[in-house]
């Protein structure tokens, strides 16, 4: 089976914002936090901010990402989830604790190997030290998705986006190898938590991923050929058709093309 990232094909995560932080407009503090801590391209396209290392992968931030003031990522309450976070790897965890912390994110917790933050809007996200990075700096290494079962949720993706490679697999986690640097690998982590009911505030997903197809500019984006077979592949193998081009994968969280 093709690589659905493959050739032209891209993905894009989406952080949900809220309107406000610190009574400053919540995209542009979010775009501003990540970008400090990436340093990647940033540009604004269709009223959208993104920041972007390759074509195929970038991070955008709008207030239609998912956000809920009724139910914030507070982590690790499970009351208040984040259910899909970044593992970002960094040259150095010291030197990235300073840049994290005065870009006004917060240390949650210290771990051997690994810190976990959050972001200016309570979003945790994880550093690890990878001395590859020295040279091309920090990199989204991993998309981490909260679920019940992740060998079963990871089967899912390896089927949807026809991927073999396991770099982890036990009960409590799997790791897929998309293996491509632009990308990141799709990690899978057992949770119990109130699923994502999109688009229902009190059920959200602050994070969601976009699937990005070459352009058919004779008709709609997610309708050009390798954006219908992604579809069928993926109701076949379980995910339910929300509404237009978004879907929700067997754990709920929301997807589109």
């Amino acid at each position: 089976m093709a690589h659905l990232l493959a050739d032209d094909a891209g993905m894009t995560v989406y952080v949900g914002c809220p309107d406000l932080l610190g009574g400053k407009d919540g995209k542009l503090v979010l775009a501003d936090f990540y970008h400090g801590l990436l340093n990647w391209h940033r540009y604004d396209a269709y009223g959208t901010l993104f920041l972007s290392r390759s074509p195929k992968f970038r991070i955008g931030f709008d207030d239609d990402g998912g956000w809920s003031d009724q139910r914030p990522p507070r982590w690790p309450d499970p009351e208040y989830p984040q259910q899909i976070h970044f593992d970002i790897a960094v040259p150095e965890l010291v030197a990235a604790d300073t840049l994290v912390t005065a870009a006004g994110g917060a240390l949650l917790q210290r771990n051997t190997g690994y810190r976990i933050y959050a972001d200016p809007a309570g979003d945790p996200l994880c550093l690890y030290p990878d001395p590859s990075t020295a040279a091309t700096g920090p990199a989204v290494g991993r998309l981490v998705y909260d679920c019940f079962s992740p060998r079963s949720l990871a089967s899912f993706y390896e089927g949807f986006l026809g991927v073999e490679k396991r770099l982890d697999d036990s009960p409590e986690r799997v790791v897929i190898d998309l293996d491509d640097d632009d990308l990141p690998n799709l990690a899978f982590q057992h949770a119990q938590f109130p699923a994502p009911r999109w688009p229902d505030p009190a059920y959200p997903a602050q994070l969601h991923i976009d699937y990005r197809f070459t352009v058919d500019h004779e008709r709609p984006h997610y309708q050009t050929p390798a954006a219908e077979a992604a579809m069928q592949r993926a109701e076949q193998l379980g995910a339910i058709h929300l509404r237009n081009a978004v879907y929700a994968d067997p754990a709920g969280h929301p997807f589109c093309f």
